[in-house]
């Protein structure tokens, strides 16, 4: 109940915020745009050397200037008068003006009085460079005064354009007293320091669960807050690091990551919420992708102005933030959980970042910028709902792990506690799974008779799933005990059993049929690994590679039989591929050679425990640590003089 009364009141706070920054009179303070009546030209090098009000307020070459101003043609050298007759205080005692957005300008004059200078040539030209340097002004503040005697004059204001720089006016100057402009400027300033440092807190926390928890989500998450703070903290010059120094820094971390920032945003959405090979989420940052590279390229070379480049994003912007909408509808229609938040979140970046494009192109009258709270009640919506489903996604996770140790108990039930202890034969056993639980699985029977059976299979694959069809096999192997004394029918029995149930999940698996009294081994395979036979008499190693096919693939399958005969004192060494698979760092499999050597080593050392000794060489060569990377079993058997 609490839950759904704190969303019904961020459902109602929300218009009322968004109803409300549209008002300048319920602002701090109270400015007006001054955007109708500018007039300009551009100019030359030599005129902009000589340049004088007094002359420029004779010139007819002036036409009337929209705000913002966008270049289509190709950038180049260019410097840009702009002009505004001053007729009219307003009733201020002391009226200035805010240029705001990405405005560069070398002077700013008011009648003949010079009112202030953005950038400046420098007095001595460099001896290397045959042009002027332009030196930035440290002192500058975008407030420019205007004095009771240029009433009735022309304001000027000498833009140019560095680089890549955009010229002119990019949104509408404010006219009013300059004690609320400072309040505007502290006011911005301190919001995108505030929601940079916040967004980059974020991703820093977001980054520390992923360490521990290695899901996407939350990697994408990490990449689009510290994006999204970067991009905040470059408006407000990275807390004075840059702000004063230079412009052309900051501005080319804005536009960096103010392309990047729909991307990350995608990315991380279609992370959250994206399904299907082909969603249109993630065909929409793909293309974002595509188009930031071209439109970049292409400002960056001065193929185009960069006012067109952030124009033709904006408008690209604004119907992803549709499809977006759409989304998070589509979520609340499927019943999603907390969907309500994407809804919201998604509606306030939109119409939040709608009415700061639409304000800026003069076609909305309005002061404030809203833009950024948009996109810090989408980011904290966003948060919410992963929130949620990591949250869910965590009660799931911690119940699947109780399921997966109870498999794990199961598991171990079916597996014999410990090897027999038989007067004619000393076993010793390794098993190892790559997970919880793992899809090898052996077993030992003493058929009476000094007849004995031995079973070691593998299925393929690893954890969970691999768990489950060795406990059907394992359950075949037992259904089928009237087949323990031969080999080859046992393992056609299983194969029957297992391809009903198994669903195409094949197992490897070998059975040995050993009779003491004769000296004899019978096995059979079904595409398990070869085995390793040391004869002691001889004093040679052979590797016995029995054929045959996988169980649980195709039905109506026979196994052959193969024949041997051992002498007191042999030993045999089984086992399964996740032994001789294992790599080390440099990529090298451990292999059935080296396995083969190391058994040689420890017999002919005569090693009291050959296992340990064989398993001591395994972990040298393989510096394996922790977990394998697939389910390990080894079976050393070791016959009685």
């Amino acid at each position: 109940m609490e839950r759904t009364y704190v969303k019904h009141i961020f459902i109602v706070l929300l218009p009322l915020f968004c109803f409300a920054s549209c008002f300048d009179s319920l602002l701090p303070y109270k400015s007006v745009k001054w955007s109708h009546g500018w007039e300009y030209r551009f100019l030359t090098d030599e005129e902009l050397a000589y340049f004088q009000p007094a002359i420029e307020d004779l010139s007819l070459e002036y036409q009337p200037y929209h705000i913002p101003y966008v270049s289509l043609e190709k950038p180049t050298t260019k410097y840009l008068s702009a002009r505004i007759r001053f007729r009219d205080s307003s009733g201020y005692p002391k009226p200035s003006l805010l240029l705001r957005g990405l405005v560069t300008y070398f002077d700013a004059y008011c009648g003949e009085t010079k009112l202030q200078s953005e950038f400046f040539r420098s007095a001595i030209s460099d001896p290397l460079y045959p042009r002027e340097t332009v030196i930035y002004n440290r002192s500058f503040v975008p407030v420019l005064l205007l004095p009771e005697d240029c009433l009735g004059s022309y304001v000027y204001i000498v833009f140019f354009s560095e680089g890549i720089l955009p010229l002119g006016f990019s949104e509408p100057p404010l006219y009013g007293d300059p004690t609320d402009h400072y309040k505007a400027i502290a006011n911005r300033s301190q919001s995108f320091a505030s929601l940079g440092f916040f967004f980059l807190i974020l991703g820093l926390f977001s980054f520390y669960l992923f360490e521990r928890r290695k899901k996407k989500q939350l990697l994408a998450f990490t990449w689009f807050s510290s994006i999204s703070g970067i991009h905040f903290l470059s408006q407000s010059g990275f807390f004075g690091l840059f702000y004063y120094d230079t412009v052309l820094f900051s501005f080319i971390i804005f536009i960096f990551t103010l392309f990047l920032i729909p991307i990350s945003c995608l990315y991380f959405f279609d992370q959250l919420i994206g399904s299907g090979r082909w969603n249109v989420i993630r065909m929409m940052w793909q293309f974002h992708v595509l188009f930031s590279m071209i439109i970049l390229t292409l400002a960056f070379t001065e193929t185009i102005s960069m006012s067109v480049a952030i124009l033709t994003f904006i408008w690209l912007c604004l119907p992803t933030l549709v499809i977006q909408i759409i989304v998070a509808w589509s979520q609340m229609v499927a019943k999603k959980p907390k969907a309500i938040l994407l809804v919201i979140g998604a509606s306030a970046l939109f119409i939040l970042n709608a009415h700061d494009i639409l304000s800026s192109l003069g076609i909305l009258d309005s002061v404030p910028r809203s833009s950024h709270w948009g996109f810090f009640i989408f980011v904290i919506c966003l948060t919410l709902y992963g929130e949620n489903l990591f949250r869910i996604s965590e009660v799931k996770y911690g119940t699947l792990q109780k399921e997966i140790v109870t498999a794990a108990r199961i598991q171990n039930a079916i597996l014999p506690p410990s090897p027999p202890r038989w007067e004619q034969m000393d076993i010793s056993v390794y098993y190892q799974p790559s997970h919880e639980v793992g899809g090898d699985f052996y077993d030992f029977q003493a058929l009476g008779g000094k007849k004995f059976g031995i079973l070691i299979a593998d299925v393929v694959g690893h954890g969970l799933g691999a768990s489950i069809i060795a406990s059907l096999s394992k359950f075949a192997f037992f259904q089928h005990y009237k087949h323990w004394s031969n080999p080859s029918f046992l393992l056609s029995a299983m194969n029957e059993d297992l391809v009903k149930k198994s669903f195409g999940r094949f197992t490897t698996a070998t059975y040995f049929h050993i009779d003491m009294e004769k000296g004899k081994f019978m096995v059979s395979s079904a595409g398990h690994p070869s085995f390793f036979h040391w004869k002691a008499e001889s004093k040679e190693l052979i590797e016995i590679k029995p054929k045959g096919k996988p169980l649980g693939i195709l039905p109506g399958l026979t196994y052959a039989e193969e024949e041997y005969t051992f002498q007191p004192e042999d030993q045999f060494l089984f086992y399964t591929d996740g032994l001789t698979e294992e790599e080390n760092a440099d990529r090298l499999e451990y292999g059935e050679k080296r396995l083969a050597k190391s058994f040689i080593e420890t017999i002919t050392k005569q090693s009291i425990d050959p296992m340990a000794k064989v398993l001591e060489n395994f972990h040298y060569f393989t510096g394996l640590s922790g977990s394998p990377h697939d389910d390990i079993t080894v079976i050393h058997l070791h016959v009685k003089a």
